[in-house]
């Protein structure tokens, strides 16, 4: 049993680090032990887990119910980047302004790309002041070991998809 050298929120501490990291590795070590198992199920480690395993392409996964549930229990537990896919796609696909309420959230809890497109359509006068979004756009710059480049990047493969186009410049 790892709880009788460590205590548990050492062992629960771990369990949001590898969450973040990787679900794969999550999910080996919650069958692991019990103690692993309640950890990896609680709604902190849902909120930060790794979507990354799983590309932004939801008609891949219809077939799949333990993907499907993976992807509900993450918009239950408010996974910033499951509410940011789900605010994208009703805003960029389906035309929904009001999505942006759910691109502000994910951006307010630290998601890159949400606050980047939150920031930019603010600028440009959709959805909020521009003082809220040159707030936005400055607050990349003051968070930690930013990707800026990164972030455009994966943002421009997700609106490629969106309007099927090989580039966007």
């Amino acid at each position: 049993m790892p709880q009788a050298f460590i205590p548990e929120l050492a062992w629960f501490k771990v369990m949001l680090y590898v969450a973040t990291q990787s679900s794969e590795d999550l999910f080996r070590m919650a069958s692991v032990c019990p103690l692993f198992r309640t950890l990896a199920n609680t709604p902190q480690v849902w909120n930060t887990i790794s979507m990354a395993k799983y590309p932004d392409h939801p008609s891949w996964y219809h077939d799949n119910p333990a993907v499907q549930l993976f992807f509900q229990q993450c918009r239950a537990c408010e996974n910033p980047e499951s509410i940011f896919r789900e605010a994208f796609e009703v805003f960029f696909m389906q035309g929904n302004v009001e999505a942006l309420y759910g691109m502000r959230i994910a951006a307010t809890a630290g998601h890159m790309e949400a606050a980047y497109i939150v920031g930019l359509l603010g600028m440009s006068g959709i959805g909020q002041s521009k003082e809220d979004a040159l707030e936005f756009l400055c607050s990349l710059n003051q968070r930690n070991n930013i990707d800026m480049k990164g972030t455009r990047d994966a943002l421009r493969r997700r609106l490629s998809r969106v309007w099927n186009v090989e580039d966007i410049s």
